[in-house]
């Protein structure tokens, strides 16, 4: 008996203490909680406060323009008429279709299987790298939606509705594919080479970097006289070989590539100062470690110096992929897209469609397919590249 008096008066003292605790718990995290909101909106109003000038540019000069393109992109607007007409999507299927427009299994099959075996490349970089399932669904759809449009040829009769925006597409594809990846190599061999290089590196860097500060319009200045075939710099020493004079900016074999070479040389000193500021956040402990662990400089280079410029090769390939789509005044002011259309970009084509041609709607709707072209190759491009792809 007195046992079991003990033990029920034992259990009286433990459920009172329990009523107590969870009356105290139950009384104090709505306070907690309350005080909580109100730091976590202080915070949120300062950070708004914050971003409010950036937000505010960015709408002003970004999505609002990007709203308006879309939305003049249904009509057809004329520039010097005050009439507008809804036209719904026949700008776009006048930039993108034409008649006797046909599809085969075999059109371009070297170019449709190379894509296809990239596509399958970059799926399998993907699955590897832990990317989510949307991620490759979405690189598999397009992939194959592109092997598929990439069927679709003009028959023997056939012709484009706007043949000159296929030609500029083909020059700012091949542009963009060329430049991109001379600018993003050079740009990085070039920061490898004066990388703690203490005599006369800032001079290097400096005298590098330089024509990227020049104006466009003096780069092509420079650059067009250097390949004048009549007194430029470059006949005079070919000419001291007994080579005749070559008109680089009249031969249309040779037109694209000088514009290549001047937009080199304008801009990767940009890409050359990058690549040494991320250079020089890389700890040089990690390459003592790894040649004291017998690491030779191609694997230094491989596993140390690689992964630390990560961050920024994604950033240099990025921005240097957007500033190749969107080329206009090196190719205007040089050639004018000439000779003939052998150097005609998009951003000439919109040009020329909207402020000659007085066309803004089909302007806006080339505008809008070029947007989008930027903005998917880009996702595309940071997700393979990031190491949190």
């Amino acid at each position: 008996m007195l046992l079991e008096a003990t033990v029920c008066y034992v259990e009286k003292d433990v459920e009172m203490a329990t009523t107590t605790v969870s009356a105290d718990t139950a009384s104090t995290p709505p306070l907690a909680r309350r005080r909580s909101r109100r730091r976590a909106g202080r915070e949120l109003v300062d950070g708004l406060a914050f971003l409010a000038p950036f937000l505010a540019v960015y709408i002003l000069f970004l999505i609002i323009p990007v709203i308006q393109a879309v939305y003049m992109s249904g009509y057809n607007w004329d520039l010097l008429s005050s009439t507008r007409e809804f036209i719904g999507l026949r700008n776009y299927t006048r930039m993108l279709w034409g008649t006797d427009i046909v599809w085969s299994l075999g059109y371009r099959w070297p170019v449709r299987l190379v894509l296809l075996t990239g596509t399958a490349g970059l799926l399998y970089l993907g699955r590897r790298r832990g990317a989510s399932k949307p991620a490759l669904a979405c690189i598999a759809g397009g992939g194959l939606a592109l092997v598929v449009l990439l069927g679709f040829h003009l028959s023997a009769s056939g012709a484009w509705n706007d043949p000159g925006f296929w030609i500029s597409l083909h020059n700012t594809l091949l542009f963009t594919l060329v430049s991109t990846p001379i600018l993003v190599g050079l740009g990085l061999g070039m920061a490898l080479a004066l990388h703690n290089k203490r005599k006369a590196g800032g001079v290097y860097r400096a005298v590098f970097f330089l024509p990227y500060v020049l104006p466009i319009s003096a780069v092509t200045l420079i650059w067009s006289y250097l390949l004048n075939p009549d007194r430029g710099l470059i006949a005079g020493f070919l000419g001291w070989f007994g080579v005749q004079p070559i008109g680089f900016l009249s031969d249309p074999k040779l037109a694209m590539p000088a514009i290549i070479a001047t937009t080199v040389w304008w801009s990767v000193g940009f890409n050359l100062v990058l690549f040494l500021a991320g250079l020089q956040d890389i700890d040089p402990s990690l390459h003592e470690a790894a040649s004291l662990d017998g690491a030779n400089s191609w694997q230094r280079f491989r596993y140390v110096t690689v992964p630390g410029l990560r961050h920024v090769t994604v950033l240099v390939a990025v921005t240097q992929l957007i500033a190749s789509f969107q080329i206009f005044g090196q190719v205007y002011i040089m050639t004018k897209g000439g000779p003939g259309t052998a150097t005609e970009v998009l951003i000439q084509h919109i040009y020329e469609a909207g402020f000659k041609n007085y066309q803004l709607g089909y302007a806006a709707a080339v505008s809008v397919f070029l947007f989008v072209v930027m903005s998917a190759v880009s996702a595309i491009q940071f997700r393979l590249i990031s190491k949190d792809a």
